[in-house]
């Protein structure tokens, strides 16, 4: 067997949820979360989430980041209506889903 070969292999031998980048994974936060009831979420929100379903921490810089690229993409929207994070209190313009992505995912 040759080393493009066994590569392959080892590729193909991981699984989705190890192939899916931070984005990919909070914006299927923010999908479950609407699709379960939540209008929105806020970045602590987000991260609280992410660090229970994948049982390790996350920079709230990185969710940031993150969460500012998918809004780029097209594929999240901030709200223009704040409301209080459920994590911290503080007003916060929360980020959704834009209705056609939520049933397009999952």
């Amino acid at each position: 067997m040759n080393t493009h070969q066994t590569s392959a292999q080892a590729f193909s031998s991981l699984g989705n949820m190890v192939l899916k980048t931070e984005a990919d994974k909070i914006l299927d936060i923010c999908v479950g979360a609407q699709r379960n009831g939540a209008h929105d979420m806020s970045g602590r929100e987000i991260q609280q989430r992410y660090e229970f379903l994948y049982g390790r921490r996350i920079d709230s810089g990185t969710v940031s980041a993150r969460v500012n690229a998918l809004i780029l993409a097209g594929r999240l929207k901030r709200s223009s209506i704040a409301r209080a994070c459920s994590v911290t209190g503080r007003d916060i313009y929360p980020v959704l889903v834009l209705m056609a992505q939520t049933r397009l995912v999952g």
